[in-house]
């Protein structure tokens, strides 16, 4: 080790990467050893009699054309959905799984699509959302440790790897891979001088050092260890934006998940898109890292290579929920081979055992010994088979064997210690307002559509209602309605990206990446540049050619109100798309809102004129609010609360000044602090809308299992 302590350099990810990733890993983790005096933190995972079953609605299949996509059978769905009680069935997931996953070893997950690994590996890291309709049973330990006594720090020790390749489009492939390790951190970078002492100066030095570089360059070492090095400036992109290729971008997913130094790594289907030869690259890494960091690796493949398949040390087969097979690599041929069923030549080793307990399985029978009993055809079978074998019985010797001492000793050094989240409030809130700000500032192609259709409809509003005379109230107050409902509901075209990055939400805080509380703020940040610019340049149009009151005070309370139900129009609209599954819902759901918002506002239907069941509409209706705010800027100022105007005795004529009864025909209370308990109301719609986001955000998720 003391060759590579000469040859590595700290200067950069390139130059710990000179000599490959094994060297490296061998290099630090040898360092940080001798400095901790003991073996690096690991942690064992035991499950045992895990099961998972779902309530699932049940269609009706007896009737094809019932479920087709006519506007009859939409509206039979649709009533029988309130009037008739579901028909629901229960699906088994997971049928009494049991398995040990050790630290320092690296096993493949074997199944066919649905044959439940996915959901196992989510069950495993934590990531499974469990809901009303979810059952689950058996227990799962980490070093001994229940998994519901850790669920809020467990992502800090597993890592999961989806089969989706959710990212911000236009972040590039550093950038994604860089606030993925600013949020994650890592225990060594926050009790590094604590935990490195128990060398000799110079040992523990010599690891402070290694890890600090370690931690200071480990997104260009991760570039490297997943070959991103020639793509690490091009944005990610995705279906609508052009970026990175699909096997690129399946690198991004693992390598974002690399960060914080987890004990357990869960990977699902890492090579979507991957050739062998970079399939292989990654396993070996991972291999290496298990090895020398003392690791739990996880990884499921759907149709390793030989020379990917010899890599791992363990295999765990799965087949309709089951486990077939768990257990040594080196003895999987041997073990089925007494089944009756023999692996040909020329057949991948992985091919053939995904073949087992599935139609395919006939080709590979062989006649079996005389007195040696039935061969297994189906899943449950192979999983009988396998619960009598002495593989199953020396894992259920694992299984209940005490722990390890040195398991036990890292749950009080090492986990319980361990923060939900590494970075404190406000420092989750400082990175994601910098990663939301580039995501906004980078969507040139929606900065310029919004910036043109605010100029022009600016333009054409200003110029068709050019210098209006303000005795007359319908236009003057429509011109105000016009404009507050365009900035506001404006907004509603940002549903689908506040959907969209619901997903990327979703599995970064499912990893503790960050506090949703934190994410709120910083979306609430991301929408201020934008509100303020729209608002003052379509105000400053339409307030100034339009002939309102000149005076500059009136004119900044106009841009206020303006700027206030941009924001709160922006806040109820994020909370629309998260409280909805998906866009479908959201879009009726919006369509309803500004329904209400438009027909309650106060112009279109006066207030007098609503009936006294629906008038609390008007008074919970943001846009009401500021209408009146704006109305009473305009007409209660000194220009236009006079008696006399343009040749009219109002004061004689009504018993009110002109101000009072324009604001009078549209049922406009003209006391002035009309003016600012609509700027109080809006800021408080504001928070209520993105707290109900931040509520739905944090306790209700619409995951797919």
């Amino acid at each position: 080790m003391a060759s590579f302590s000469k040859k590595i350099g700290y200067e950069s990810g390139d130059a710990m990467m000179a000599q490959g990733p094994h060297v490296l890993h061998e290099h630090v983790a040898s360092k940080l050893e001798t400095a901790l005096g003991r073996a690096l933190p690991q942690m064992e995972v035991r499950f045992q009699n895990v099961s998972l079953s779902a309530e699932v609605a049940v269609t009706d299949t007896s009737n094809p054309k019932a479920n087709l996509p006519t506007l009859a059978n939409s509206v039979k769905q649709t009533v029988s959905k309130v009037v008739v009680r579901k028909s629901t069935g229960r699906k088994e997931i997971l049928k009494n799984v049991s398995g040990v996953f050790k630290p320092g070893t690296i096993t493949l997950l074997l199944g066919q699509p649905g044959s439940g690994k996915s959901a196992l590996m989510k069950l495993l890291s934590g990531r499974f959302p469990v809901k009303s309709n979810i059952h689950v049973e058996g227990a799962i330990t980490y070093n001994g440790q229940d998994q519901n006594s850790i669920k809020k720090t467990l992502p800090q020790f597993a890592a999961y790897v989806n089969q989706r390749d959710n990212h911000f489009p236009t972040l590039t492939v550093k950038e994604t891979l860089e606030f993925a390790h600013t949020f994650c951190g890592g225990e060594l970078t926050r009790r590094g001088e604590e935990l490195l002492s128990n060398g000799t100066p110079e040992e523990n030095l010599a690891a402070l050092e290694a890890a600090k570089a370690m931690f200071a360059h480990y997104p260009e070492i991760i570039i490297k260890q997943l070959g991103l090095q020639n793509c690490q400036d091009t944005i990610v992109g995705n279906a609508m934006l052009r970026g990175v290729s699909g096997g690129e971008r399946k690198r991004v997913t693992t390598g974002e998940m690399e960060f914080g130094m987890k004990y357990v790594t869960l990977m699902d289907e890492i090579s979507t898109g991957l050739d062998s030869a970079a399939t292989y690259d990654i396993t070996n890494t991972q291999r290496s890292i298990a090895k020398t960091f003392r690791k739990t690796v996880v990884i499921a493949l759907l149709q390793p290579s030989p020379e990917v398949f010899s890599l791992f040390d363990d295999v765990m087969i799965m087949n309709e929920g089951e486990v077939m097979y768990h257990g040594p690599r080196d003895q999987v041929l041997d073990y089925f081979q007494g089944l009756g069923f023999v692996c040909p030549p020329r057949r991948d080793v992985a091919d053939f055992l995904l073949d087992l307990g599935t139609s395919q399985q006939h080709q590979y029978e062989v006649p079996l010994p005389p007195g040696s009993g039935k061969r297994p055809r189906y899943a449950s079978e192979f999983a009988e088979v396998f619960r009598q074998s002495p593989i199953h019985n020396e894992m259920l010797k694992s299984l209940n064997a005490p722990h390890n001492p040195e398991l036990i000793e890292n749950v009080d050094k090492h986990m319980e210690p361990t923060p939900e989240f590494h970075q404190s409030f406000w420092g989750n809130t400082r990175t994601l307002m910098r990663r939301q700000m580039m995501v906004t500032m980078r969507n040139i192609a929606f900065l310029r559509g919004r910036a043109l259709m605010v100029i022009v409809m600016g333009l054409i509003y200003s110029s068709t209602f050019y210098q209006v005379n303000a005795a007359n109230a319908q236009v003057v107050i429509g011109v105000m309605f016009q404009a507050v409902l365009f900035l506001a509901l404006g907004q509603a075209s940002q549903i689908p990206t506040y959907i969209a990055a619901r997903e990327i939400f979703y599995k970064q805080r499912a990893s503790n990446f960050y506090r949703t509380a934190a994410y709120v703020v910083a979306c609430s940040v991301q929408q201020l540049p934008l509100a303020i610019t729209e608002s003052v340049v379509f105000g400053t149009l339409v307030y100034w050619m339009c002939g309102f009151v000149s005076k500059a005070g009136a004119y900044f309370v106009f841009l206020l109100i303006l700027f206030l139900t941009n924001m709160a129009c922006a806040a109820w609209f994020f909370f629309v798309a998260a409280i909805s599954p998906d866009l479908n819902i959201a879009k009726p759901l919006a369509m309803i809102s500004i329904l209400i918002f438009v027909l309650f506002a106060g112009f279109v239907v006066a207030e007098s004129q609503i009936p006294d069941w629906l008038v609390w509409l008007y008074w919970i209706d943001p846009i009401a609010w500021c209408l009146r705010a704006a109305a009473v800027n305009q007409y209660r100022s000194s220009h236009f609360d006079k008696c006399v105007y343009d040749g009219v005795d109002y004061c004689k004529q009504f018993g009110k000044t002109m101000g009072q009864y324009q604001l009078g025909l549209y049922d406009v209370p003209d006391d002035k602090m009309w003016v600012w308990w609509g700027v109080i109301y809006t800021i408080g719609c504001y928070i209520v809308f993105m707290t109900f986001g931040f509520l739905v955000l944090e306790y209700k998720r619409y995951e797919s299992p």
